[in-house]
Formats: C-alpha cells, structure tokens, sequence
C-alpha cells in the first residue's frame, strides 16, 4: 500500500517537472532564460517530454503493481532527470 502511495506521488511529481520543463520554453524561470538560446529551449523541450513520458509510464505501473516494472520506471526516471540537470548546468550563469 505504501509504495502505490509513493508511486502515485512520483508519477504527479514527474509529470509535473516535464510539464513545467515544456511549458517553460519560451520564457525564464529560475536562473534560465530558454528565450534567448534556441539549444535551451531544445533541452526543455525534449526534457519536459521525457519526464511526461516517464509520468505516464509510471502510471502504467502503479496501476499494474509489477515490482520489475515499478523498479524500471525509477531506474529510468532518476537516470532521466540526473541528465537532464546536467545538461541545464551548461547554461548555468557562471560569477
């Protein structure tokens, strides 16, 4: 019971990380400005579709309730975010 809690919590956060990412193409947020480099708004848009397609998978299996399966989607999930967080330290402002 307790982990279909914390998978429904994970499936929300991560759809919600990818569709902040895409929603966040064409104006600044945080320290970034997507507006002023084509590259930036690339990454945010490929990220924020990953990060859905992650949400959406990990809805499937919440719903399925398959260890393997369950353990995969997080697997891939924090592979996915680490990533992309790495690539967004490129435009970091750096000073």
């Amino acid at each position: 019971m307790a982990i279909t809690i914390l998978m429904i919590c994970y499936t929300l956060i991560s759809f919600g990380l990818g569709w902040y990412f895409f929603s966040h193409r064409q104006r600044p947020f945080l320290v970034f400005h997507p507006e002023e480099s084509r590259e930036l708004q690339r990454v945010l848009s490929i990220g924020g579709i990953i990060m859905m397609i992650i949400g959406g998978f990990s809805a499937a299996a919440t719903i399925m309730n398959n260890t393997i399966f369950l353990a995969a989607v997080l697997l891939v999930g924090v592979i996915a975010i680490m990533a992309i967080q790495l690539i967004l330290l490129h435009w970091f402002p750096k000073g």
